[in-house]
């Protein structure tokens, strides 16, 4: 039986932290080094930003698929691994951003991250009993 975890896209992220390494951006049209994490998938140079401070860096994303009556497969929240290297040391921190179709992102400490992994798998319990009273009915 498949559950609802069975339905989210795992990106391919290290479990354990990786020295930062030198990536090629492009800021103003100047190529520079900037440190970049492994879990990095942006490509800095094709971004060109305007300034150094808006270089940004950002995960893989992890999606959450779910089956409509039509056959076909709805994004229903897609999460990321975000960090800028602009602000304060904590602003720099890396983050979990979740997007939801449609509604405000969360951005999410990585323990806040972890308590809202939590509540999914609750969420998931009770969404299928749930089920199981709709297949009764």
């Amino acid at each position: 039986m498949s559950t609802l975890a069975d339905s989210i896209e795992v990106a391919t992220a290290p479990t354990t932290p990786a020295a930062p390494r030198l990536r090629p951006a492009l800021v103003d049209g100047q190529r520079v080094w900037v440190e970049c994490e492994e879990w990095c998938v942006v490509d800095h140079v094709a971004e060109n930003e305007r300034f150094l401070v808006d270089v940004t860096h950002a995960g893989a994303a992890v999606d959450l698929l779910v089956p409509r009556q039509n056959g076909r497969l709805q994004l229903l929240a897609s999460a990321r691994i975000l960090a800028s290297d602009s602000g304060s040391v904590e602003e720099r921190e890396p983050m979990v951003a979740v997007d939801f179709q449609d509604v405000e992102s969360l951005y999410l400490s990585p323990s806040e991250a972890v308590v809202a992994a939590d509540r999914l798998v609750e969420f998931e319990a009770r969404l299928r009993a749930l089920a199981r009273v709709a297949t009764v009915v």
